[in-house]
């Protein structure tokens, strides 16, 4: 039986049609969504990319504008509704981009720090995008050399370079004997010869260099410590610096909280100038041979020699070498001692004459200090014509005992003369011209100096096997464990500043004058060691004047004589290179060493730099070993190629912490930037410029 189905025909259609158009309709929807999409997408993209650009403009100009720059606290608005165009040259419609800069990171002045670029693209709709770049500014401290400007007539070498290297003009070297085992950037040019481990680049920007004007605020900062000191100055009188590390711990090491400085005071009553500060005597010459005078007061009282007598050091200064308890040490024959001293000679050592001075300063261990070194208490902690000491609270050895009232503690590495229960507070001197008495002739005492107490809180203790109470209030210490607002940075608001001694921890010093450098600058644990971390210990020495290496009996070669007669050749300051660790910046002047031009001594007592026995590279004062850099405002040659084996020659040792993103306690900042890390910022954390700040708050971790 046939059914009657009209109208399903109808109804199939309908519901193909109905199913067509919603098809259709999904279609359309899917195409009109991939075109918002894409509208959607392609906005974002001009956004991103206008942002990236606008962030790419303002890190370019960081680098190549010596004018803009980014303060330390607060945020810096760089760009307010700035128009981005394309690669056409065609302003991007609607969008506009405010861009904000910060300092950020670290906020000790330890690190290198981070600049932080926040760029804010948005439109009048609302429309916001945030994109955030961060950079790391680089430290004057990664040059091996950064020089500002070099004259036309100096040139560097022969030495091999194995840090970086930047001259914002023309980097002259030497003929030959160059060698660079890292980049080597010039603003000019390259004259001279030299073999490239890896790049050189001309032609780059210019690195500002530091000015004074941008120091003031490590003076403020020492001056919250108590560690900005006015040097003594005028007349006759000067102030040295030394660096010291005691074992305060006692945990057997050198750690940051063990360096302290302390200050000795030259007098205007003693007897000369700042030339017992240098360890250089009054110079004479006759037909070209020049000379240091025998009986002069700093060869007799700060030179000597060491003698290991029964396990322990002594130091004698040449004067002491009259005195009967000294004789008695220096002639033992004890098991081991070195040098060996037989009564005979102990004899001629004795006499005040020009023999006895060769004798003693020919000895393998002769050596010279600086005033006030504890080395030299045998000569400066000095009694009258009577036999007595006067005036002098602080000394608490007498005269004429081998050994301290209570004994030598049973650690302490030295015995008279270089241990810490020799320090004295105030430093005498006098003539001693008398055999065995040892006394000092009438009418010849007087004062040298003394130490200078910290104005702060003392040391409150230390065990007595590493440091002796009374000097406890004359040590100075940089860090914060002991010194609570120390930012380890100290500051001479004058110069000249004598400088020696060794480093624990990181410590900038900043002087605002001339530097001299007396004696051996040295960390307390070996920077390139492989068994210690890098940076434990960090230098950084600002001067407003030059920083120079003196020209001494510490750091030269030097002839020992008298007008007609006899000489001792030598050098005496305990090594053959003059070690200075650090790096090193003189923001009007140089780096380099006093008297380039000067030689002194026989050939053979001329030193060699480097140690290759062959004799066609010595000079008189050897090498000048900076292990670390320098940045200098000008070049100077530390010797002269017209004076033959004259001054020192340079030899550059690379500390290890110069490939870290470390630096001596705020020290200077390069106009360079290395690139860390580019993030999108979520757009409601950084709307306003009150979020914008909180942000950067954030990041810097203190408030700007």
């Amino acid at each position: 039986m046939t059914r009657n189905r009209r109208g399903s025909a109808l109804i199939l259609v309908l519901l193909m049609t109905l199913a067509i158009a919603g098809l259709s309709i999904a279609a359309i929807f899917m195409s009109s969504s991939a075109t918002l999409l894409s509208a959607f997408y392609d906005r974002e993209r001009e956004y991103r990319l206008a942002s990236e650009a606008a962030l790419e403009m303002v890190r370019s100009r960081l680098e190549r504008d010596t004018a803009f720059t980014v303060p330390d606290t607060g945020v810096r608005v760089v760009a307010s509704g700035m128009q981005v165009r394309d690669a056409a040259g065609t302003a991007v419609p609607r969008l506009r981009v405010n861009v904000y800069a910060a300092t950020t990171g670290d906020t000790t002045g330890l690190e290198w720090p981070t600049v932080t670029l926040l760029a804010a693209a948005y439109d009048d709709g609302g429309t916001r995008y945030v994109r955030r770049l961060d950079l790391r500014r680089e430290s004057v401290s990664r040059y091996a050399y950064l020089v500002d400007s070099m004259p036309t007539a100096a040139s560097i070498g022969p030495l091999t370079i194995n840090g970086r290297v930047h001259a914002n003009g023309t980097w002259r070297m030497t003929s030959s004997g160059n060698r660079y085992r890292d980049t080597v950037t010039t603003v000019g040019g390259l004259t001279g010869s030299g073999t490239f481990d890896v790049d050189s680049v001309v032609g780059v920007p210019r690195i500002p260099f530091p000015r004074d004007s941008t120091f003031p605020r490590l003076d403020t900062l020492a001056n919250a410590a108590n560690l900005s000191f006015a040097p003594v100055s005028g007349g006759a009188r000067g102030s040295r610096l030394e660096f010291v590390a005691y074992d305060v711990d006692g945990n057997g090491r050198l750690d940051p909280a063990d360096g302290f400085v302390r200050i000795f005071d030259l007098v205007s009553t003693s007897g000369g100038d700042t030339t017992r500060l240098r360890v250089a005597p009054q110079m004479y010459s006759f037909l070209g041979t020049t000379w240091y005078y025998w009986d002069d007061p700093i060869v007799q009282n700060q030179c000597g020699a060491f003698y290991l007598r029964s396990g322990r050091w002594h130091f004698f200064p040449v004067s002491t070498h009259r005195r009967t308890y000294a004789r008695t040490v220096i002639q033992s024959t004890a098991a081991s001692s070195f040098p060996s001293v037989s009564v005979g000679q102990m004899g001629s050592m004795d006499d005040y004459d020009l023999n006895a001075v060769i004798m003693i300063l020919g000895q393998p261990t002769a050596r010279c200090f600086p005033a006030g070194s504890p080395f030299l208490m045998p000569a400066e902690r000095m009694t009258n014509s009577a036999g007595t000491i006067t005036g002098t609270n602080a000394d608490t050895v007498p005269f004429g005992v081998v050994v301290p009232p209570g004994g030598w503690p049973a650690s302490a590495p030295n015995g008279y003369g270089g241990s810490d229960t020799t320090f004295t507070r105030r430093a005498r001197q006098c003539t001693v011209n008398a055999s065995g008495s040892g006394r000092c002739s009438a009418g010849t005492l007087f004062d040298v100096g003394s130490w200078r107490a910290f104005p702060g809180t003392p040391l409150a203790a230390s065990p007595d096997s590493v440091l002796q109470a009374t000097e406890r209030a004359y040590l100075w210490p940089l860090d914060p464990m002991r010194n609570a607002a120390s930012r380890r940075v100290v500051s001479a608001t004058a110069g000249p500043l004598y400088v020696s001694g060794r480093i624990a921890g990181p410590v900038t010093l900043r002087v605002n004058g001339r530097v001299v450098v007396v004696d051996r600058l040295t960390y307390a644990n070996n920077p390139n060691t492989p068994d210690g971390a890098p940076c434990d210990d960090r230098l950084g020495l600002i001067a407003t004047g030059d920083i120079l290496v003196v020209s001494g009996l510490t750091s030269r070669a030097r002839r020992i004589s008298t007008f007609l007669g006899s000489s001792e050749s030598g050098q005496f300051g305990g090594e053959l290179a003059f070690t200075m660790h650090g790096h090193f910046l003189s923001t009007t002047g140089t780096v380099g060493v006093e008297a380039p031009s000067q030689t002194m001594g026989a050939n053979s007592a001329q030193l060699p730099c480097p140690e290759d026995g062959t004799g066609t590279t010595d000079s008189n004062g050897g090498c000048l070993r900076i292990v670390g850099g320098s940045a200098m405002r000008f070049y100077s040659m530390p010797y002269s190629t017209g004076v033959s084996r004259s001054g020192m020659r340079p030899y550059h040792v690379t500390d290890r912490c110069q490939a870290t993103q470390r630096r001596p306690p705020f020290y200077p900042l390069t106009n360079r930037f290395a690139f860390v890390r580019s993030l999108d910022v979520d757009p409601t954390l950084a709307n306003t410029p009150t979020k914008i700040r909180a942000l950067l708050l954030r990041l810097k971790g203190k408030a700007l």
